[in-house]
């Protein structure tokens, strides 16, 4: 199992083009150390794999998965960004046909 993390710790940040020691040195270890847990030698944390995540701007889930039949999770947050914006403007266009529609009704009574 620590050996699979490291692994997968390993492919992330060879995929961003990142060396050890800008890692080691964002989750506050030594360079050894985060060798270590690369390789399989040491463990790591939670936390720390939560820092590694956040670093990298992904979520943990996508940490553990990396090197697997991963599932892709669509990105929910954009997601309902965009219903945000589409349903405004539907929204937008609701409250101005009643208005005019009470307008109308105006002008008939």
């Amino acid at each position: 199992m620590i050996k699979k993390i490291g692994q997968k710790l390993k492919t992330l940040r060879l995929k961003h083009c990142i060396s050890q020691k800008v890692i080691a040195n964002e989750l506050g270890i030594s360079i050894a150390l985060y060798s270590k847990i690369e390789t399989g030698l040491s463990d790591i944390s939670f936390n720390k794999t939560q820092q590694i995540a956040d670093f990298y701007g992904i979520y943990l889930i996508d940490v553990l998965r990396i090197g697997e039949n991963e599932i892709q999770y669509p990105d929910y947050k954009q997601l309902l960004e965009d219903m945000s914006v589409k349903f405004g403007e539907q929204q937008k266009k609701m409250i101005l046909l009643h208005e005019i529609i009470r307008g109308i009704q105006k002008n008939i009574a």
